[in-house]
Order: C-alpha cells, then sequence, then structure tokens
C-alpha cells in the first residue's frame, strides 16, 4: 500500500512538472511585455533605485546597467541643481504621459500587447496605450519592445517609440 502511494505521488509530481515546463515554453515575449506592463502600472512610476531593482527580472543586464548609471547621473545632476527637475523625473519613461481624470480620479490608461516579430534569438512586440473607456478610449501611442532571448526566458531589451527614437539611445547620451 505505502508504494502505491509514492508511485501515485511521483505520477503526480511528474505530470505537474511538465505541466509547468509546457507552460514555460509556451509564455512568450508578449506575455513577458504583458506582464511587465501589469507589474509596472501596479507601482507609482517614480524613477528609483528601488523601482528599478524591483523591475530588474524583466530586463537584460545591459538595460539594468543604463538605468543604474542614469541614476547615478540624475543624483549628480540633483546635487548640482537641487531646485531642477532631473532627466527622468516624471517617472520612467515607458508609457505615454497622458492621464485620464475623472474628477479629484487618476484612471490608469489601458494598453493591448501583440507580438510583431521572433525568432530563437530576439522579439518585437507592439504596445498600444489607450485613454480608459471613461476617457473615451481613443489610442494615445504605441511603443515597440524589443525582448531578447536569455535561457529560457524573454529579457526586454529595448524599448521603441513612436518616432523611432530608442530608449537606450537616451540613457546612453552624453549630456545631461
Amino acid at each position: 500500500m505505502n508504494t502505491d502511494k509514492h508511485r501515485f505521488l511521483l505520477i503526480l509530481l511528474l505530470i505537474f512538472a511538465f505541466a509547468v515546463s509546457v507552460s514555460a515554453q509556451k509564455s512568450g515575449a508578449a506575455e513577458t511585455v504583458k506582464s511587465f506592463y501589469i507589474f509596472h502600472n501596479s507601482r507609482s512610476g517614480l524613477f528609483s533605485l528601488h523601482e528599478v531593482n524591483l523591475r530588474r527580472k524583466w530586463f537584460t543586464a545591459e538595460l539594468n546597467k543604463l538605468f543604474l548609471n542614469e541614476l547615478k547621473r540624475e543624483d549628480e545632476f540633483t546635487k548640482r541643481n537641487p531646485t531642477e527637475k532631473p532627466h527622468y523625473g516624471d517617472g520612467f519613461p515607458l508609457q505615454p504621459f497622458s492621464e485620464c481624470v475623472d474628477g479629484e480620479k487618476v484612471i490608469i490608461n489601458t494598453f493591448e500587447v501583440k507580438e510583431i516579430s521572433s525568432d530563437a534569438s530576439k522579439a518585437m512586440v507592439e504596445v498600444k496605450f489607450y485613454s480608459p473607456e471613461k476617457c473615451e478610449k481613443k489610442l494615445i501611442d504605441t511603443y515597440k519592445v524589443e525582448l531578447v532571448k536569455a535561457k529560457n526566458s524573454w529579457l526586454i531589451n529595448d524599448w521603441i517609440y513612436s518616432d523611432k527614437t530608442r530608449l537606450t539611445d537616451d540613457l546612453k547620451r552624453k549630456d545631461y
């Protein structure tokens, strides 16, 4: 009887492991971007070390390094210019700064995610941002998110804005 219980538990464990493995393989670039924005929108959007670290699991090492460098530059700028707003003083530049306000309540914009290209190592995902239904559900802007495959998961490598500029180019700028 005891052997049958062990055999049954082993079979259940194998089925569970297989299901998790299949689920992880199906998790694509679009799902990565969607999960990122769900998390990002649950936060304040403040550009800080704590907030960068919370988002780090979605970023490539290079993008994370660029964000950390920007925080150092921002700190130096703020020390020299205490009354001026730093470059990312409005928060992460990862979605349009357009707000829907109902009375005194700010209603978060909605977004739609669609994978537009991918191969074994790179993917491009389109993110369309809309004002909420309370504010006519109009298209605000469209960004593209570039991802790279690292081990078995997709990591965000860059944002490409509708004007074709890249977040990484802004983070690498020489002049603050």
